[in-house]
C-alpha cells in the first residue's frame, strides 16, 4: 500500500485505469498491474467511509479462482488504509474488514449520516 499512498493521484484516477507496480516477492522481480474501478462508500464498524476501489490482478489457479479474483477497499483521504478486502479462492471466497486503526498521519474520516 506504500505505492498507493505515495506515487497514485487519486484526484486524476479515472473508472478502468490501470497502473503497474514492480514488486519483489518470493526471490523475484514482477510486474504487479492494479485496475481502479472507482470510488464508493463502504460500512466499517466505525462508520461509513469513502474509499477507492481497486482490483489487483492475482495469478489464477493454485490460491485463486481467476486472475481478478482479489477487490481492495482503501480509504479515499491522504492515509490511504485497506478499509476491506474479498477474494473470490479456489476453496471459497474470503472478506477481510478493518478491525483497528492507530497511529495514523492524517485525519481519518468518518462519514456522518
Amino acid at each position: 500500500f506504500y505505492h498507493l499512498r505515495n506515487a497514485i493521484d487519486a484526484s486524476t484516477l479515472k473508472e478502468g485505469d490501470e497502473t503497474v507496480i514492480n514488486m519483489f516477492f518470493d526471490q523475484e522481480n514482477f510486474k504487479f498491474k492494479l485496475k481502479f474501478l472507482g470510488r464508493e462508500v463502504v460500512k466499517t464498524k466505525f462508520g461509513k467511509v469513502k474509499a477507492l476501489v481497486f482490483r489487483p490482478y492475482v495469478q489464477a489457479g493454485r490460491v485463486f479462482k481467476e486472475k481478478e479474483s482479489l477487490t481492495v477497499w482503501i480509504s479515499d483521504d491522504q492515509n490511504k488504509i485497506p478499509l476491506q478486502i474479498k477474494a473470490d479462492l479456489a476453496v471459497g471466497s474470503l472478506k477481510a474488514d478493518i478491525d483497528a486503526y492507530k497511529g495514523l498521519k492524517h485525519p481519518f474520516y468518518i462519514i456522518q449520516d
